[in-house]
C-alpha cells in the first residue's frame, strides 16, 4: 500500500509542478514604479530646421579593428525631436525630415546647424575593445518667431570623455557591437537640445517684452535653473542688452584632472554685443558641491562683473581651491550671466574629473641627541 500511496503522490506532485509552469508563463507580476510627475510642458510649438551640413554628416571611426560610420546627422535630428516631445507643446520638422510648411502663430523656428563632431579615442592601444574617447559636439541654434524674425543665437556645446565597450559580434571580427557608440552621441544631443530648451524661458520673456532683473550679490540666483548655454542677439548688434561669453577651467598643475587641495581659476571672457550699455552683470556657479565650495572658499557668489559699455570685451579671472577629496568623481560646474537689463546668455557647463590629491609621506625625523 505505501508503495501505492509514494507513487500518486509523485503523480500529484509532477502535476501541480506542470500547472506552475504553465501558469508562470501566463501570468504577470506588476512591476513596482513610483509615479512620474512630469514637468509641465513649454506652451509653444517648435518647428526645427536642420541644416543640410547637419543632416548629412557622418564620421568613421574604429570598432574592434574594423571601421564603422556614425550616422552622426541621423542621431541628432532623432534625438532633438524625441526630447522636444517630452517638453514643447508640439514639435515638428521641415523637409527632408518632416512635413513642416511654416511656423506655428505661436511658436518658434529653430534652425540647428553642425560647427564641429570629435570622436578621439585617448587610451586606445592596438584593437582593445574597451577604452576611453572624448565626445565633442558643437551645434549652433537660430531661434525665429512666427514672422520669420530672427530673435537671437546660441552655441550648444558637449564636451565629455566616457568609456565604451566594443566587443566582436563573432569569433571571426567581421562585425562588432557598435551600440554604445551610437548611444554615446546620442547621449551628447540629449544634453545639447536639453540646453537649447532651457533658452526657451529666456526667449519667450524677450518676445513678450519682460525683462529679468538681476540679484544682488549675495542674494539668491534666479528661479530659472534649466540648462542652458550662451544665448546672444545675432549680428549686426541690436539695441536689446546682450552678452556672449567663454569659460575656460584650469587646474594648477594643467592635467585636466582636478585633485584635492588643488588651486583651480575659471576664466570668463564676456563680450556686450550689443550697441546698448549693460549695468552691471554677475558671474552665479552651479553643479557639483565639491566644485562650487572650491570657488566659495575664496569669494561670495555671484561674482561682479561690473558695467559693460557696447561692444566692450573683458576677460575675468575666478579663483577657488578644492576642499579635501575622498573618493574619484566626474565633476559638472555649470557657469552662468546674469545681466542686469537685457537678454540673460544662460549657462555653459564644463565637466572635469574630479580625484583625491596626493598623499604626502610622512618624514622620518631622527631621535634628538
Amino acid at each position: 500500500m505505501c508503495p501505492l500511496l509514494n507513487k500518486i503522490f509523485h503523480y500529484i506532485l509532477l502535476f501541480v509542478v506542470a500547472f506552475l509552469l504553465f501558469a508562470c508563463d501566463k501570468v504577470s507580476i506588476p512591476r513596482l514604479t513610483h509615479e512620474d510627475k512630469h514637468e509641465p510642458r513649454i506652451p509653444v510649438t517648435i518647428t526645427y530646421a536642420f541644416a543640410p551640413n547637419l543632416l548629412t554628416y557622418t564620421q568613421t571611426v574604429g570598432g574592434c579593428g574594423l571601421p564603422y560610420t556614425i550616422p552622426v546627422g541621423e542621431i541628432i535630428s532623432k534625438t532633438f525631436l524625441q526630447v522636444g516631445q517630452e517638453q514643447f507643446n508640439g514639435v515638428r520638422a521641415e523637409p527632408p525630415v518632416g512635413e513642416a510648411q511654416g511656423v506655428s502663430p505661436d511658436g518658434y523656428r529653430v534652425v540647428l546647424s553642425l560647427q564641429q563632431f570629435g570622436f578621439d579615442p585617448v587610451t586606445r592601444s592596438g584593437q582593445e575593445d574597451r577604452y576611453d574617447v572624448f565626445v565633442d559636439l558643437k551645434l549652433h541654434a537660430v531661434y525665429e518667431d512666427a514672422n520669420g524674425t530672427s530673435l537671437a543665437q546660441s552655441p550648444l556645446t558637449y564636451h565629455q570623455k566616457v568609456r565604451l565597450w566594443v566587443p566582436e559580434l563573432t569569433s571571426q571580427s567581421v562585425s562588432c557591437h557598435t551600440g554604445q557608440i551610437d548611444g554615446t552621441v546620442e547621449d551628447a544631443a540629449e544634453s545639447l537640445a536639453k540646453q537649447m530648451i532651457g533658452v526657451f524661458p529666456q526667449l519667450v520673456q524677450l518676445s513678450t517684452g519682460q525683462q529679468p532683473t538681476a540679484p544682488q550679490p549675495g542674494s539668491p540666483p534666479p528661479a530659472l535653473q534649466s540648462p542652458a548655454v550662451g544665448v546672444s542677439s545675432p549680428a549686426p548688434p541690436v539695441a536689446t542688452p546682450s552678452v556672449q561669453f567663454r569659460t575656460k577651467l584650469i587646474d594648477a598643475n594643467r592635467n585636466l584632472v582636478l585633485e584635492g587641495g588643488e588651486a583651480i581659476i575659471l576664466l570668463i571672457e564676456t563680450t556686450n554685443v550689443s550697441e546698448t550699455s549693460i549695468p552691471s552683470a554677475y558671474v552665479e556657479l552651479r553643479g557639483t558641491p565639491t566644485l562650487v565650495e572650491a570657488f566659495k572658499r575664496v569669494a561670495p557668489l555671484p561674482v561682479p562683473l561690473g558695467s559693460f559699455k557696447p561692444g566692450e570685451k573683458r576677460t575675468a579671472e575666478i579663483r577657488g581651491r578644492l576642499g579635501q577629496v575622498t573618493e574619484y568623481i566626474q565633476g559638472e560646474l555649470i557657469i552662468g550671466i546674469i545681466l542686469s537689463e537685457g537678454m540673460p546668455p544662460g549657462r555653459h557647463t564644463v565637466r572635469a574629473e574630479i580625484q583625491p590629491g596626493p598623499t604626502r609621506k610622512p618624514t622620518s625625523r631622527s631621535p634628538r641627541r
